[in-house]
């Protein structure tokens, strides 16, 4: 019976309650109806976030693959293969990220200005700001544009106690101080000077009058610094997963043209300077052998010459064919003796680069010039990667950063060991020069017992044949060089 009563009881209770809140009926259903027409101008006027993502291929240190520049002999120094931690880092650098601004005009942001909301454009802007770089310019604010026909249009700008900003030297101007509200016209093509801002605003190839003339624009001009780290910290770099190597590039933003557009020059600029610093390399290789072939033609034209005049004076000349034996074993020691003369020449020159503290692109690996010696490659390639790796700190942190002044520790602990290691090589490469000008001066000796005549046009002819030589085996190594230069 307790239990009925109760039942009852809920029931009435449940009644009642819904009751007491139809009379209130008016206000549920306004409430739904503001829901759903804020839901409908959000989706209607909120810009949304979109996502753009790219993958690049790096060619990791395991990568053990036989590529075209293993192929030849010599060509390790131009070899593409990377660390891909340390291209992720390369990527994301400043380095990179300022070519990327550069190359796509990113310093001067444009926007178009609706009743509810407000879109940048991106290479679609019916005018272009062309700024002053020697100027100093107000950034980080609007220029309001309206445009009133193709001929002029109206500026507007407003700012307090505002530094100027100067983009080449990327510092503030702290001498004068911007307190401004201006309105002005100005025409098309003409500049726009102040003492706080220089520009000129020309027309683009979007510029349709009866579309543009009742709408509102504006544009900013950005500090590089502050834009680059923006879009650094934008960016998201991470391999696609642990075993792979291909990275995925990710940025999040409200304008997916511009996006794509940022990861394909990302990418682009990425390849392009590893494949500057491959050239640099090239380059000065082949400059090095240039300097070295310009002395030996020189010569060879020399000797060239006296053989000639020394057979037009002596036609009637025969060498034995049993003198050659010695002649021939002579000729053997002097292309040797010419290659270590190389040898040493390149050795000095990495030791006169290292003193000097020239650029790392400055230095060259010795197996682009033929000298196989795997210890030296290994202590240049790590001094190269660790130059790398400063210039690119040097950029985004200070020299008194812990992280900074580890590969300055290191950069200098390499190039102690290199210094021992070219000086033991020199060392050694002038007790076998020695040698080999002490076997040669022996041949020497026994051509010196042939009749005068024989003797001087041998003397004349190894000569020639030994900068002959040379200068084959120089043009092969600059070759080579040409073939790794794209």
């Amino acid at each position: 019976m307790d239990v009925n009563l109760n039942q009852q009881e809920e029931t009435i209770d449940i009644k009642e309650l819904i009751l007491k809140y139809t009379q209130y009926w008016h206000y549920f259903i306004f409430t739904i109806l503001l829901l759903v027409f804020n839901a409908f101008l959000y989706t209607k006027f909120t810009i949304p976030q979109y996502s753009v993502s790219a993958t690049l291929e790096i060619r990791d240190d395991n990568n053990t693959q036989l590529g075209a520049e293993n192929i030849i002999e010599g060509l390790e120094l131009f070899s593409g293969r990377k660390n891909l931690t340390n291209e992720i880092i390369i990527l994301n650098s400043y380095s990179i990220t300022e070519k990327v601004i550069n190359e796509l005009k990113l310093g001067v942001s444009y926007f178009q200005h609706g009743f509810f909301q407000t879109n940048e454009l991106f290479e679609n802007s019916p005018f272009i700001v062309k700024i002053d770089s020697t100027h100093d310019q107000l950034t980080e604010i609007p220029f309001i544009i309206n445009i009133i026909d193709s001929n002029k249009f109206k500026l507007e700008v407003s700012t307090n106690d505002q530094f100027p900003y100067n983009l080449k030297s990327e510092k503030f101007n702290k001498t004068i101080l911007a307190n401004i509200d201006i309105d002005e016209t100005h025409f098309f093509d003409k500049n726009i000077n102040s003492e706080y801002y220089s520009f000129t605003i020309s027309k683009s190839l979007f510029f349709k009058e009866n579309e543009i003339t009742e709408r509102t624009y504006s544009f900013k001009i950005h500090e590089m610094d502050k834009l680059a780290h923006k879009l650094i910290e934008n960016i998201n770099i991470n391999p696609i997963n642990k075993d792979a190597s291909i990275l995925k590039l990710n940025i999040k933003a409200k304008n997916p043209k511009k996006n794509i557009a940022i990861l394909n020059k990302i990418t682009e600029v990425y390849l392009r300077s590893g494949l500057d610093e491959k050239n640099i390399m090239a380059v000065n290789t082949i400059n090095f052998i240039n300097e070295q072939l310009n002395v030996i033609k020189d010569s060879l034209t020399i000797i060239e010459n006296q053989l000639e005049k020394f057979r037009s004076k002596n036609p009637e000349l025969k060498i034995v064919d049993k003198d050659f034996g010695t002649y021939f074993q002579k000729q053997k020691l002097d292309n040797t003796l010419s290659e270590q003369e190389i040898n040493i020449k390149y050795y000095k020159s990495i030791l006169k680069y290292l003193q000097n503290d020239n650029h790392s692109n400055s230095i060259l690996s010795p197996t682009s010039i033929g000298i196989s010696n795997p210890e030296l490659n290994n202590l240049i390639n790590q001094l190269l990667e660790l130059y790398a790796k400063k210039d690119d700190l040097k950029l985004t942190t200070t020299e008194k950063n812990p992280a900074f002044k580890s590969v300055v520790s290191r950069i200098e602990h390499t190039k102690k060991s290199i210094i021992e290691n070219l000086n033991n090589l020199i060392a050694s490469a002038s007790i076998y020069k020695n040698d080999l000008t002490k076997r040669i001066n022996s041949f020497n000796a026994n051509i010196n017992q042939l009749p005068e005549a024989e003797k001087n046009y041998l003397i004349l002819k190894r000569k020639y044949e030994y900068h002959e030589q040379t200068t084959i085996y120089l043009q092969q190594k600059k070759y080579e060089a040409s073939l790794a230069k794209a």
